[in-house]
């Protein structure tokens, strides 16, 4: 939730366009720092009371794209272009800027968020009595590779064994 409500900002808009003071004297009278008040008036200008609504938005990287080519093209300010686009926080256009500048459009994509999803558990493979006639490609692959696994591990079993039993007539002697 905002920390202004949109009844206030638009009083607070209302005051400072019928010319009764400047951004710092209005601020002043309303407890509102001039820098709030600058933004929201000149968004007011720009979008009306729609600007005054706070939206969450997923901007396209083209959106972005175009934003930056037209702080450059036209010399905006973040904050003018932040008005004129209708983006809430000028700190948006910032950040956009900052990652355009180090990484290129590929930077302004949006990143997945959130964990990644599980892996699949492991199922152990298990042989079966398949004739290999009948066997898939990838079930001889499977196959052949837990056949190996099985060789691999009985050679290891029987050098330990012979290596327990040499050490053992060693010590006997």
């Amino acid at each position: 939730m905002s920390k202004y409500s949109k009844e206030f900002k638009l009083e607070v808009i209302q005051h400072y366009l019928s010319g009764k003071g400047g951004f710092k004297a209005v601020g002043d009278r309303y407890g509102v720092k001039h820098t709030y008040i600058q933004k929201w008036v000149h968004a007011y200008k720009a979008h009306g009371q729609k600007s005054l609504t706070k939206t969450y938005t997923h901007y396209p990287d083209t959106f972005k794209v175009s934003v930056l080519q037209s702080m450059q093209q036209d010399q905006l300010s973040i904050n003018q272009a932040a008005a004129r686009f209708n983006v809430p926080a000028p700190s948006t256009i910032s950040l956009w800027q900052r990652l355009y500048n180090e990484g290129g459009i590929t930077a302004l994509e949006p990143k997945p968020k959130g964990r990644l999803p599980m892996s699949k558990p492991f199922k152990p493979f298990t042989p079966t009595n398949k004739p290999v006639t009948q066997m898939t490609p990838q079930e001889l692959m499977q196959e052949l590779e837990y056949r190996r696994v099985e060789t691999d591990y009985l050679k290891k079993l029987e050098a330990l064994a012979q290596q327990k039993h040499l050490a053992n007539k060693n010590k006997s002697k």
